[in-house]
């Protein structure tokens, strides 16, 4: 049998902000990656880049990257509309794909998105990487224990004031900007993991911004089986909020750092009647988290746990929100393709 390789050669495709802010130091301290590569369309900025963190090879071009036959992984964090042509060409490739939120467009980009890795046989995985913070795997051991009684509602909010710059392609419909796609799909998909299930309907009331025609706020409404509710909210321009409440017949938990823990000690505090508690979860990396699991996954030949199915069913629920936006209704949602 051959021996299990102790690190996972990666490669990154395009210079963002994210990789070096988070991705790149996860990768330096993860206990299963190698980051061997960057790629950029300027050839410049990707030897910049490889020289400030180290990296042993810069591309020009994404492409000249996939076709080096030593990385094994990518991670994508180029602007949304190009999120799924190029983890279609890096699973043709061969290569595993983890791809940054929102997986996609459309959830019809993600099923081909997930077509593509399924024929090539390779690993494709959304990278939300609040999902692998140990305040969300307590939160959910203690939900699963009955600590909260019987699940009624999930309140959730991911706001900050953005700054960005007009060329940031957040502020560029056509390429997947807005607060919705940009920070909405995380209280979105904290609702689904913890009701576990899928939500019957979306209502989304949003304020635009009508010179860049991107949405600024977003208020949305999921209702799921059994009269259970997810009030939501995402913005461009509000105060910082990373908030998820989660209420019960018996009781409430809420993390205030919900999707941006950082490096920060956090706590999970729990409401039963009068009776309050707080259990604390010391800082750890919640990228590194992430890329251990994927890389985990990828060398013992395993499905990681979040499928590309979980993704295209986020989307299905942000498409679905997209509509109640456009026609001021209440939309159903099936999670079928």
């Amino acid at each position: 049998m051959k021996p299990m390789a102790k690190h996972i050669n990666w490669g990154i495709l395009g210079c963002a902000g994210i990789a070096g802010r988070s991705v790149i130091p996860a990768m330096e301290s993860s206990a299963n990656a190698s980051l061997l590569g960057i790629a950029s369309r300027d050839a410049r900025k990707a030897r910049e880049w490889a020289a400030r963190f180290g990296i042993p090879k810069a591309f020009a071009g994404y492409q000249a990257l996939l076709d080096d036959p030593e990385i094994e992984a990518v991670y994508i964090p180029l602007p949304n509309h190009l999120h799924a042509e190029w983890a279609i060409k890096a699973a043709a490739s061969g290569k595993h794909v983890l791809c940054e939120k929102p997986m996609a467009l459309n959830a019809a980009e993600v099923q081909k998105m997930a077509g593509a890795a399924r024929g090539a046989g390779v690993l494709l995985m959304e990278a939300f990487m609040y999902r692998f913070h140990p305040q969300i795997e307590k939160a959910l051991g203690l939900i699963r224990a009955g600590t909260l009684g019987d699940l009624r509602a999930v309140r959730s909010a991911f706001s900050f004031p953005f700054k960005g710059g007009p060329g940031d392609y957040r502020w560029r419909p056509e390429m997947g900007g807005g607060a919705l796609y940009d920070v909405g799909c995380y209280p979105i998909s904290a609702a689904r993991l913890f009701f576990g299930g899928e939500p019957t309907s979306v209502f989304v009331r949003a304020r635009f911004d009508r010179r860049r025609r991107v949405d600024m706020t977003s208020a949305v409404l999921l209702e799921f089986p059994g009269g259970r509710f997810a009030s939501l909210g995402c913005s461009f321009e509000s105060q910082f909020q990373s908030a998820l409440e989660i209420v019960g017949t018996e009781g409430r938990l809420s993390l205030d750092r919900a999707f941006s823990a950082k490096l920060f000690d956090v706590e999970i505090r729990i409401v039963n009647g009068d009776a309050v508690r707080t259990i604390p979860v010391p800082a750890t990396n919640q990228y590194a988290l992430m890329i251990e699991h994927f890389g985990r996954a990828i060398q013992r030949g395993k499905p990681v746990r979040f499928p590309p199915s979980d993704a295209f069913r986020n989307m299905k629920v942000i498409d679905a929100a997209f509509e109640s936006i456009r026609t001021g209704q209440a939309v159903r949602v099936t999670a079928r393709p």
